[in-house]
């Protein structure tokens, strides 16, 4: 089929095609590697000597030079691979020493050997309370460090750890999450934002050394990362990687939010990132860019970088845990207070930005809110985000089981009847809707009835209820016929009963903040505020309560209608009704 034959070659078609030539021989590139050790900045900000030949004991030269193209190649921090040398050394070294007999063949770091590794670790641990190194390890560490070799494998194209072997202990095979609730959330904010202030009034003072000036500097820059990450809900590496390259660009978008553009980060590509947060963020936006432009042009750095000390390196780890655990809390009474009601409260990037994405993910349900954030859907399922407290956890039970409780009480009224009871029952607060359904139920037996405090009973026997008629029967003045028709007329203990329920409404919320607003009134008929606390302080802080439970928008209205007059029912004439009871 061809003219020309080569008589030199055996007329063999294998031995033909494995016969190299010029056009099929290329470059191994991992020959051209001779640089086995690096030096690295860690985590703490000191440099580290990471140097590959320590394993050629255990590995051949081929499959270091691999992991050396693949570090490079990696776009990881010089932080990140001086924590993953170590990391894959120690998988190395202990897969090399496992193997039986004296003739021990060189081994390569896989999701394999990460198994084997993490198997041993844990059996160690169950049996002796130690690890491999002979240090106590938890099975939480232990599942946390899988997590990170699985993400290490992946990355390198070596495989994945199989979940079942690595998720021990962790957070996302716990139900429940240690993220701070909304109201730790607000005072954690009001902290931040008062310490910033103080450190710029610092910062500003000439009077100060440069040192101090310099420390000064460094805290704000600590400062700003956690405020951003509050106000964004972004990750620590993000939010210290952000720069501009051009100038930002800060729109009103609505809703009481603004859209800020330009922001730039690093990761393993640069990324133009879009953000939506609360209209309250831009002044701090605007106090800390213009702080951060300036210091970036002092340093001569290429771009506008947001995040960087006096010295122009990133803040580490340590540099933010050392300002959130020691200087914040020195100088915030907010989180002193947080620490007393809760001596494990700690303050941290991780924690924060998950609380923050939980929160959004309650206000905005879960796909709006991983599309603000930044993350697949899938990712809430295995993170913190989508997860609440143990506490929370129980009272959404306790919710659905008492829901399901009318519902089967009462097939026929329909679900919503169902979650309008078992809201009433647990003292949550209902929509209109769900009022109109409760109100057209056919259930005879508890009939809901609005009150003048603004909110409702459903007349159940309670032991405020029993307490009331036994005063009623002791005056003597009505018969029992009448008694029989008599509810409960006490008004101040309705907040502590389970009969009472509110309407989330702005008419039904006016007519309980004009009650609340009677009642702080009726502080000046009392001998003292003492005597005030010890009689009527469990009522305020179930209004309170109450009030949190409410929309802001609802809220806001009832708060308007109380700032043109009182509800009807609470005239001038009705602030002595209130002790009657």
């Amino acid at each position: 089929m061809t003219d020309f034959v080569d008589t030199d070659v055996k007329d063999n078609a294998r031995s033909y095609r494995s016969t190299p030539t010029s056009e099929m021989v290329t470059d191994n590139t991992l020959t051209t590697i001779t640089k086995w050790r690096y030096v690295w900045e860690n985590g703490s900000g000191s440099r580290s000597t990471c140097d590959f030949a320590v394993l050629k004991d255990y590995a051949t030269d081929e499959h270091i030079r691999l992991l050396i193209s693949k570090f490079q190649q990696s776009g990881w921090r010089e932080s990140s691979k001086t924590a993953h040398f170590r990391n894959i050394g120690m998988i190395i070294k202990y897969a090399f020493n496992a193997q039986s007999g004296k003739r021990k063949a060189k081994v390569e770091f896989s999701s394999e050997t990460c198994t084997q590794y993490i198997h041993a670790t844990y059996l160690s641990m169950a049996s002796t309370g130690k690890g491999l190194h002979d240090k106590p390890i938890r099975a939480k560490t232990l599942g946390w460090q899988g997590s990170n070799l699985n993400s290490i494998c992946k990355k390198f194209g070596f495989g994945q750890i199989p979940k079942a072997a690595r998720n021990l202990g962790t957070a996302s095979a716990s139900l429940d999450c240690a993220n701070y609730t909304p109201k730790i959330l607000r005072s954690i904010g009001f902290s931040l934002l008062e310490h910033r202030k103080a450190l710029l009034k610092r910062y500003q003072d000439n009077t100060l050394t440069e040192a101090k000036r310099r420390i000064a500097f460094d805290r704000l820059v600590c400062n700003g990362v956690f405020l951003t990450i509050y106000y964004l809900g972004t990750g620590q590496t993000e939010t210290l990687n952000m720069f501009l390259e051009d100038e930002w660009v800060c729109q009103k978008s609505g809703a009481g939010r603004i859209s800020i553009e330009g922001l730039k980060t690093r990761g393993y590509t640069v990324e133009l990132r879009t953000f939506t947060p609360r209209a309250t963020c831009q002044s701090f936006f605007e106090s800390h860019l213009a702080l951060s432009k300036a210091h970036s042009a002092s340093l001569g750095l290429d771009n506008h970088y947001l995040f960087r000390k006096m010295n122009g390196a990133a803040p580490s780890n340590m540099n933010l845990s050392s300002y959130a655990q020691n200087y914040l809390v020195k100088d915030s009474s907010r989180i002193q207070s947080l620490i007393e009601k809760n001596p494990d409260f700690r303050l941290n990037c991780n924690l924060l930005k998950s609380s923050i994405k939980q929160y959004a993910e309650h206000k905005m349900g879960r796909k709006k809110a991983a599309e603000n954030t930044r993350n697949a859907p899938g990712t809430y399922d295995s993170s913190n985000y989508g997860k609440v407290s143990k506490g929370e956890a129980c009272e959404q039970l306790a919710f659905g089981l008492t829901a399901l409780h009318y519902l089967g009480e009462n097939p026929d009224g329909g679900a919503v009847v169902a979650v309008a009871k078992a809201k009433e029952s647990t003292g949550v607060v209902i929509s209109h809707e769900e009022w109109e359904a409760l109100k057209m139920s056919k259930d005879t037996e508890q009939q809901a009835v609005e009150i003048n405090n603004g909110g409702f009973c459903k007349g159940a026997d309670t032991p405020e209820k029993m307490e009331f008629q036994k005063n009623i029967a002791r005056t003597g003045l009505l018969s029992k016929e009448e008694q029989s028709k008599l509810g409960c007329g006490f008004v101040v203990k309705c907040f502590s009963c389970t009969n009472f329920g509110v309407v989330d409404e702005p008419h039904d919320i006016w007519r309980l903040l004009s009650f609340e607003k009677r009642l702080n009134e009726a502080l000046g008929a009392h001998r003292s505020v003492e005597h005030f606390i010890t009689n009527f302080g469990e009522v305020k802080a179930n209004l309170n309560k109450l009030k949190e439970r409410f929309k802001k928008a609802h809220l806001k209205a009832a708060m308007k209608l109380l700032e043109r007059e009182c509800h009807p029912l609470w005239d001038e004439d009705s602030v002595m009704d209130i002790f009657r009871g």
